[in-house]
């Protein structure tokens, strides 16, 4: 019971920092430019039972006012294509400080509202079921 009780709690702890990430990068990061993979850096992992596994950062370059910004991504991709040299996608950056950005299709893909609430109604199923467990196993009606 008390491993329910934990993975509930991670996965409470998941949807709270999603919730807050969204808001932070949605107030932060109101400028937008188009950017350009100038570099994909690869790294790999020890051989595995499965084979060498790669991960792939790429490295952006945009310009905000005539100022060339450069960013590489904190973020690894196991698909070499998803983000190839040369191509060009949506950067979201800071206006007060354009250093400070975010790629467009992740901030899309991964903090749109209905990602949220998914997160939220799927977290409010399991603790459902933890409280039915709970009253399952403290109930005289089911001893």
């Amino acid at each position: 019971m008390i491993e329910l009780i934990v993975i509930g709690l991670i996965q409470t702890g998941w949807l709270l920092w999603k919730i807050n990430y969204s808001k932070r990068i949605k107030k932060n990061y109101k400028g937008r430019v188009i950017a350009k993979v100038i570099d994909v850096k690869k790294h790999g992992f020890p051989e595995r039972r499965w084979g060498k596994v790669h991960t792939y950062y790429p490295t952006y370059q945009y310009s905000v006012n005539g100022i060339v910004y450069e960013k590489r991504s904190s973020w690894g991709y196991y698909d070499k294509l998803r983000y190839p040299l040369g191509s060009e996608i949506v950067m979201y950056y800071d206006e007060k400080k354009p250093q400070r950005s975010a790629v467009g299709g992740r901030m899309e893909e991964e903090f749109r509202e209905e990602s949220i609430r998914h997160v939220a109604f799927v977290t409010g199923l399991y603790w459902l079921m933890i409280l039915f467990c709970i009253y399952v196993r403290f109930s005289s009606d089911f001893q």
